[in-house]
C-alpha cells in the first residue's frame, strides 16, 4: 500500500543516479541511495531505477508517484531533449515519463534538474520566503532555474542554458579557452565560473595539484595568489549576477553546485558587488545554498507537492 505523502524524487545524470523517497508533509528525504548511471542498454538503465525504488520502498515505505529529474531540455509530455553525449540511448524526443511510468508502474513527472534544484530552494532553501528564486550551480557547467511564488517559472525550462551569458572578451585566459564553448561563443559565463573552468584557471595559476577547494582555504589562510584568483572569480561572477538582475528581476540568486561551498564566506562580498537594480529600489539577494546533496530529490519529488 503507497502511503500517500511518500513520493519518489529521482536526480538522473550523465554519471550517477541519486533516489530518494521524500514525505511530501515534512520535506524530509526518508531513505536515499546513488549508484552509478547504466550507459549501456536501455532495459538496464530503467531496471536500475526500479530496483533503486523498490530497495528504498522497503525502508521508508512505498511512493504513490515519482518525480524526475535530468540534465536536458524537457517537453512538456515528459519527452527530452537527449542526453546523447552522456547516456547513447537518451536520445532527442526520448519519452522519459512514459518509459519511466512503466517501469515502475507509477504516475511520473519530469522536468529540467536546474529547475527542480531551484523549485527545491524556494520551497525548503534558501529561497524561502522570496516570490521570485534565481538558481545558479556552479558544477561541472553552470545551470539556471527560476521559480516565481513556489512555482517553475513557464511550461519548459526555456532558460536553463543561460549559463551562456558573456562576462569577458574571450581569448584573453588560453587556459580557459583553448577548448572552444559547446555554446559557440568564447568568454561565456559557463567557461569562466563553472567549477570545471574555475578548476582549469586555479591549475594554471597555483599549480596542478590544488583543488578548487584549496584554493578557497589558501585565500582564507592569507595565501595572496590563491587571493588574486578568488579576487578575479568573484569580479566574474558579479558580472553575471548584475546581468541576471536585468535579464529576470529576481528577489534572490541562490548559487550552489560544487564551488558555492567555497563562496559562503564572500556571500557579503558578493551582496555589496550585486549593484543591478531593475527600478529605483529594487534590490536582489545573493545568498549561498544550505541544501546539501538531496536538492535534486527533494526538487523532483516536489512537483507532486
Amino acid at each position: 500500500m503507497s502511503a500517500p505523502d511518500l513520493v519518489a524524487g529521482i536526480d538522473i545524470g550523465g554519471t550517477n543516479v541519486k533516489a530518494g523517497i521524500v514525505d511530501l508533509a515534512t520535506n524530509h528525504v526518508l531513505a536515499s541511495c546513488d549508484f552509478p548511471t547504466p550507459h549501456d542498454t536501455e532495459e538496464a538503465f530503467l531496471g536500475s531505477l526500479a530496483g533503486a525504488v523498490s530497495e528504498l520502498s522497503r525502508t521508508a515505505g512505498a511512493p504513490w508517484a515519482a518525480g524526475i529529474s535530468i540534465g536536458s531540455y524537457v517537453f512538456g509530455d515528459g519527452s527530452i531533449d537527449g542526453m546523447s553525449s552522456f547516456v547513447p540511448f537518451l536520445t532527442h524526443g526520448y519519452p522519459l515519463a512514459e518509459k519511466i511510468t512503466g517501469a515502475l508502474g507509477l504516475p511520473v513527472r519530469v522536468d529540467n534538474d536546474a529547475r527542480l534544484i531551484c523549485l527545491a530552494e524556494a520551497r525548503d532553501g534558501a529561497g524561502q520566503g522570496f516570490s521570485r528564486v534565481l538558481t545558479l550551480t556552479l558544477g561541472t557547467g553552470v545551470g539556471v532555474g527560476l521559480c516565481e511564488d513556489g512555482h517553475p517559472f513557464g511550461g519548459e525550462p526555456f532558460i536553463h542554458l543561460a549559463g551562456h551569458v558573456k562576462v569577458r572578451t574571450g581569448g584573453e585566459y588560453p587556459c580557459l579557452d583553448s577548448d572552444p564553448c559547446y555554446c559557440g561563443m568564447q568568454g561565456c559565463f559557463e567557461s569562466t565560473c563553472s567549477g570545471t573552468s574555475l578548476q582549469k584557471y586555479v591549475h594554471d595559476q597555483l599549480g596542478e595539484d590544488v583543488s578548487n577547494a584549496q584554493a578557497f582555504e589558501r585565500a582564507a589562510g592569507g595565501d595572496e595568489r590563491a587571493a588574486a584568483v578568488v579576487d578575479w572569480y568573484l569580479d566574474m561572477l558579479a558580472r553575471a549576477l548584475n546581468q541576471y538582475v536585468y535579464l529576470y528581476c529576481p528577489d534572490v540568486i541562490v548559487m550552489g553546485g560544487g564551488v558555492a561551498k567555497g563562496l559562503k564566506a564572500y556571500e557579503d562580498k558578493l551582496n555589496e558587488m550585486l549593484v543591478a537594480e531593475v527600478y529605483e529600489g529594487q534590490r536582489t539577494v545573493v545568498r549561498i545554498t544550505d541544501l546539501k546533496e538531496d536538492s535534486g530529490i527533494l526538487g523532483a519529488a516536489s512537483l507532486f507537492a
